[in-house]
């Protein structure tokens, strides 16, 4: 008979779902974007911003939690302090198939829950013991261990209320292949002169017709899009670095100093430098 022998196990406290605590360090855009994850925006405390799901917006309010489904597009404007605070669930799309137990996917809705209302009380337990955990540092094993029985515990309420088995909207359907296309090599040129009717041609679509499809998905015309990037990279470039505010400018594709500052200003409501003072040491993003 084989002799029985001791046998050393690792075991990582690695949870399956991510869940990200994005602390309190002032102004957040985070421009129109997807990924094979489902993503719920979970507002953890008071009214934090506005989240774009596809064409459809919702101003964030506590107790709230807003779900993009998969490869939905999605964006956000916020600002964060000790009053306004959100935290972010990814579900990976892997592991959800194997939850699941089926190759597809389902589709979630409504998009915009009241975690204090029936049928969503359950599920709100789940998202706040999640939701705590990720905010103030747990105690590692009781709490990783509370957290992987609330991952599944969401899961499961998400199938039993949010499951959509009729007509679904464009807010819950993944961007189409020519969309994704049009905005990688936006994003890769935004730093250059960009002409949206040559790129409407390239992917045989008329000006007019590829605007409408931009804008049904992404929720945002083609020429806005590529404003907000220019935006967001220059807002990056103030606070992560010592370049000039004209090097800045004229890198991120403004034509001109001036047309950055004015862009700028009726964004923010400030100058490019008042706020590259005001927020580029707190930033601490995670």
């Amino acid at each position: 008979m084989p002799r029985p022998y001791h046998e050393r196990l690792n075991f990582k406290t690695v949870l399956p779902l991510r869940v990200i605590s994005h602390g309190t360090c002032g102004p957040k855009m985070v421009l129109p974007h997807w990924h094979q994850a489902v993503e719920l925006a979970y507002a953890y405390r008071g009214h934090p911003g506005t989240v774009h799901i596809g064409s459809s917006t919702y101003e964030m309010a506590e107790e709230h939690l807003y779900v993009v489904n998969s490869e939905v597009v999605h964006s956000y404007e916020t600002f964060l302090d000790e009053d306004d605070q959100v935290v972010t669930l990814l579900m990976p799309q892997a592991w959800l198939r194997q939850v699941v137990a089926d190759k597809q996917l389902p589709i979630w809705g409504p998009l915009d829950l009241d975690l204090t209302a029936e049928p969503y009380q359950e599920l709100g337990r789940s998202v706040r013991t999640l939701a705590t955990n990720a905010v103030t540092e747990p105690e590692a094993r009781a709490d990783y261990l509370a957290s992987l029985g609330a991952e599944y515990q969401l899961v499961g309420q998400l199938l039993k209320h949010l499951t959509v088995n009729g007509q679904v909207t464009s807010d819950q359907l993944p961007l189409p292949d020519p969309l994704r296309q049009a905005v990688s090599e936006i994003q890769e040129n935004f730093g250059q002169a960009v002409s949206i009717a040559d790129l409407a041609e390239k992917l045989n679509y008329s000006s007019v017709y590829f605007s409408r499809y931009f804008k049904e998905y992404m929720g945002i015309s083609p020429k806005a899009y590529l404003g907000q990037i220019r935006l967001e990279r220059a807002t990056q470039l103030l606070m992560t670095s010592q370049e000039s505010i004209q090097s800045i400018a004229m890198r991120t594709g403004f034509r001109t100093e001036k047309n950055f500052f004015v862009t700028f200003k009726q964004h923010y409501q400030m100058t490019p430098k008042t706020y590259r003072e005001k927020y580029a040491a707190e930033q601490s993003w995670s």
